[in-house]
């Protein structure tokens, strides 16, 4: 009898070791899998360089992962989710709130008792979703830029040199037009917001229009062709992606416009296309580093799935986007250029590895502090 008790004792502390959290019993049994979902494609200027450092962390923590590429079919994306939840080969999804499927994806998530974690893009005021581990218990936690301050970031940027070069006053502001991306989406929505709060702060600064582009550079390009015959004396071009900065380049020397003099140019992401831009001087700002949420993401779900819970600090997190500029780009840009997956070691950010971390350091800077004291 005696010997049975002992036995009940230890096979309820081995529950309770694994079973405190959910997936975590089964993902202490084997090498864990997550799953990785992007609504865009593979060679994607913006999501190709995300999941690039998703599967270095990966690696650095002896995990597999699996990336799912939706190409823009929502559809498409949550037939995905479901396969792999009910596959019962991952431990953990990633995704993002898609065209506002977010919460179809927490249902399966949900319905499969699989743990998920929302990335890049969250839930908008409209959607009243409430915090992660409420509503939807398997509904982890969620890492996402603070894309309203990164609409700020570059329209700082902007205005700045702006009235450098031009000038402006309350009686002859500058004149500055925006080209976003889906209307609706989160992104979009707070970059957007972020972009109207600072240009209230400027008298001498009027937005004369902001249109969707839907994320493309050929639909940017045919936007700023109109907006400029509309409005012949933009000086400032404020675009929510780096590849639609790239239309709108193009079609500012369609209509005999010199960018980066005549015109100026912002996107946001540091996707290379905006990087060369910028560094040849016809974009003059790029705001970006959160591709770096893809390693991010992972460095939690692993520290998650090894029972160093993340939600006694946050389960929502914001990360700061940074400035890179034609006027800072030489002091910069030898450490842009190694910010590259293999440069980084994502276990110095695990709290499960380092237990003297009292939180994570999710900065930019600190990565880039890392690269350059290995040089």
């Amino acid at each position: 009898m005696r010997r049975n008790n002992i036995f009940l004792i230890f096979l309820l502390w081995v529950c309770w070791l694994g079973g405190g959290l959910p997936g975590l019993a089964h993902a202490q049994s084997k090498q864990p899998a997550i799953a990785l979902f992007t609504h865009r494609w593979e060679e994607d200027a913006f999501w190709g360089r995300y999941v690039g450092f998703a599967e270095k962390a990966a690696k650095d923590f002896n995990l597999r992962l699996k990336a799912h590429y939706a190409q823009n079919n929502l559809p498409r994306m949550r037939q995905q989710i479901e396969q792999a939840a009910s596959s019962g080969e991952f431990d953990l999804l990633i995704f993002p709130n898609f065209k506002h499927g977010g919460r179809s994806f927490l249902e399966i998530a949900e319905r499969h008792q699989v743990p998920a974690f929302m990335v890049n893009q969250g839930f908008t005021e409209t959607e009243k979703m409430g915090q992660p581990r409420q509503e939807f218990s398997y509904w982890i936690g969620e890492l996402l830029p603070d894309e309203s301050e990164a609409g700020e970031l570059l329209a700082k940027s902007l205005i700045e040199e702006g009235k450098q070069r031009f000038g402006g006053s309350v009686e002859q502001p500058l004149e500055v037009v925006g080209i976003t991306g889906i209307v609706s989406g989160y992104a979009a929505l707070e970059r957007v917001r972020g972009l109207e709060r600072m240009a209230q702060r400027y008298l001498e600064v009027r937005i004369r229009q902001i249109v969707p582009a839907n994320w493309q550079e050929s639909e940017a390009a045919q936007s700023f062709a109109i907006l400029h015959r509309r409005y012949p004396k933009v000086q400032l071009v404020w675009c929510a992606s780096d590849v639609m900065a790239q239309g709108v380049i193009a079609a500012a020397r369609a209509q005999g416009l010199t960018p980066g003099k005549d015109v100026l140019i912002g996107g946001v992401d540091w996707a290379e296309v905006g990087l060369q831009a910028v560094a040849s001087g016809t974009q003059w700002a790029s705001v970006g580093g959160h591709f770096l949420e893809g390693g991010w993401s992972v460095v939690l779900a692993f520290d998650y799935l090894q029972g160093r819970d993340f939600g006694k600090l946050h389960v929502s997190w914001r990360t700061r986007m940074e400035v890179v500029s034609a006027e800072n780009w030489e002091v910069v840009s030898p450490a842009l250029e190694q910010l590259r997956p293999e440069q980084i070691d994502f276990r110095k950010y695990s709290r499960h590895l380092n237990p003297e971390k009292v939180s994570y350091d999710f900065r930019v800077d600190a990565v880039l502090e890392q690269i350059q004291s290995k040089s």
